[in-house]
């Protein structure tokens, strides 16, 4: 699941790195990892397709998923973290619910 999430964050702080007038080098570091790894990840899996041998096969694969998780973590908790900030907001107890009157 963390690898499907992971793909649309890092475009997004990708994306939100590109200013219309500078790069911000702390916001692009946590997308461009993921940005290297899917492609990296998408070539393991085409030579383990290919490989010779089982064992080779079962590393690449899995050399593939470390990259896509290990690289989507902190993209997708960074997200989410805001995501689940923001819908509390306005849940009871949040910072901007106001109680109803009586």
């Amino acid at each position: 699941m963390i690898g499907v999430c992971g793909l649309p964050s890092a475009l997004f702080f990708a994306m939100l790195a590109v200013n219309a007038e500078s790069i911000h080098p702390y916001v692009l570091v946590l997308g461009l990892p993921a940005l290297i790894a899917y492609p990296l990840a998408v070539w393991l899996w085409v030579r383990a397709r290919r490989a010779r041998s089982t064992g080779r096969a079962w590393t690449a694969a899995a050399l593939g998923m470390a990259l896509v998780v290990g690289s989507s973590v902190v993209p997708v908790t960074i997200l989410g973290g805001a995501l689940i900030t923001q819908w509390k907001e306005t849940q009871p107890g949040g910072r901007g619910y106001v109680p109803p009157e009586r």
